[in-house]
């Protein structure tokens, strides 16, 4: 399987093993350090969004509106096929 990674979700590993070679993450440049926070902001925005998308599915679920839960549900698909 060949599964396709976010670019943001690549960068930041790049960062991280760049900083574990050169001792931390204050080996890093200016330039990287504010690269990597900016894709720590777009993947914690990323996360919140599903999180939040999920837990108006489950509500969606307990009221019996299926097809409000199918809404959200298909928000969810599209917000995922995102990260690949």
């Amino acid at each position: 399987m060949n599964a396709l990674v976010h670019p943001v979700h690549r960068r930041m590993a790049e960062l991280t093993l760049e900083a574990q070679r050169g001792g931390g993450f204050l080996t890093l440049s200016g330039r990287e350090q504010q690269e990597l926070l900016h894709c720590l902001t777009v993947n914690l925005d990323f996360i919140a969004r599903l999180d939040s998308l999920k837990a108006l599915a489950f509500h969606a679920h307990q009221m019996g509106d299926m097809d409000w839960q199918q809404d959200i549900c298909a928000k969810i698909d599209e917000l995922e096929a995102k990260c690949k």
